[in-house]
């Protein structure tokens, strides 16, 4: 039987637009601070938004890189590579890192390359008419150099890998935001069943872009603020723990998912997962001091994960605070329930919660050490996880 209680989360690290830190995030979200940005880009194409929450694009110094390693990747793959470098060069990271038993878990999001335009189509069907050069010199304006490589998202990958040498099993999960939170479970379980001794978990949003309206209009997206990050953790051993001085570590007490669900179909889906969560972690609805939905990108997610958590905590006789990092990061894709996670483990070490009464969010005490953390993916895919101080 898998024993997720040898397993540890421990390693937070979180780039939004709030900062480059779970605490970062934390204060501006009970702050009231403005984290987003003014996006002319976005005017015409993005319904009722002219701001977006967007992050530097990490250079090669920051990245740790050779500044080639810029040219054969794109601005979602160096978030994740920055993501992960946060938590692994953290203080909670003891000894070395890397080697056949390290890892990587990762959700992405879909490739949002924008392709040639049309006019530069045409041009090049001119070109071709005339010289073989004009086309060269054409191409080459139009087109980034590795842009073949820059659009896969197994660059992200690959980067993370190579710079810190992770050879151990890996999986990666895409394009929606139940792929954070799968990352998440499936690198603890890697673990925990001895797979590996430790895993890189993490979730990176897309790349704030007017073409990213157009691949989401069909899906039902609500106009809410995108946003840029990436979130990332690691799991490990409990015996290879050091005393985290940024907090005690964490546990994955239950999970549950499922997939493919739609309609009415997708509020059961949703509360099969919570509940299949709570029982695997030996606890009740009761138990849960602190919910973090997914974020309310569409309408059906929206009324589902409400009417989910109702059957749930509604026959308990009182409802946990409910509460997101939305105002301050924007709707971060695959990235956002993890950074969800992370933000847990910050609430989890602290013994602290955030409660937003819809006008404000506000810091109260966490009465119970566990939070309850969900994803709900446009194609009806759920997902529910049960975190848990490793002490309780």
């Amino acid at each position: 039987m898998t024993n997720l209680d040898a397993v540890r989360l421990t390693a937070p690290g979180l780039y939004t637009a709030a900062g480059a830190d779970p605490a970062s995030l934390w204060e501006a979200l009970v702050a009231g601070k403005d984290t987003g940005r003014p996006y002319e880009l976005l005017a015409d194409t993005w319904p009722g938004a002219g701001t977006a929450f967007l992050v530097d694009d990490p250079d090669a110094a920051t990245l740790g890189v050779h500044r080639r390693v810029l040219r054969t990747s794109e601005k979602q793959a160096r978030m994740a590579l920055y993501g992960a470098r946060l938590a692994l060069s953290g203080p909670s990271v003891a000894g070395p890192v890397g080697g056949e038993g390290w890892g990587l878990y990762l959700g992405l999001p879909t490739v949002d390359e924008q392709l040639l335009r049309f006019s530069a189509l045409d041009g090049l069907r001119r070109a071709a008419d005339e010289s073989p050069g004009a086309v060269a010199a054409l191409y080459g304006r139009e087109v980034p150099p590795f842009s073949g490589l820059s659009h896969l998202n197994s660059t992200a990958a690959a980067h993370i890998s190579a710079a810190f040498g992770l050879t151990g099993a890996m999986a990666a999960y895409s394009p929606f935001s139940d792929a954070g939170l799968t990352a998440l479970i499936d690198g603890v379980l890697s673990v925990a069943e001895g797979e590996n001794e430790a895993a890189v978990i993490g979730a990176v949003s897309p790349k704030v872009h007017p073409l990213l309206f157009p691949q989401y209009e069909e899906l039902g997206w609500t106009g809410a603020a995108p946003g840029e990050g990436a979130a990332f953790l690691v799991a490990r051993r409990a015996e290879d723990v050091p005393a985290a001085p940024d907090g005690p570590a964490v546990r994955l007490a239950g999970y549950g998912r499922g997939f493919g669900a739609d309609g009415a179909d997708l509020t059961s889906a949703l509360t099969e997962a919570v509940r299949a969560a709570l029982a695997m972690a030996g606890t009740d609805a009761a138990g849960i001091g602190w919910v973090l939905p997914d974020a309310g990108w569409t309408a059906a997610g929206e009324q589902a994960q409400r009417a989910a958590l109702g059957q749930v905590f509604g026959p308990a006789g009182g409802w946990p605070a409910v509460a997101g990092a939305e105002r301050a990061t924007g709707v971060l894709g695959p990235a956002h329930p993890l950074a969800h996670g992370v933000l847990a483990l910050h609430g989890l070490a602290t013994g602290r919660l955030l409660a937003d009464d819809g006008e404000t969010v506000r810091e109260e005490p966490l009465p119970a050490s566990r939070v309850l953390v969900l994803a709900c993916g446009a194609r009806g895919q759920v997902c529910a996880v049960v975190l848990e101080g490793a002490g309780s």
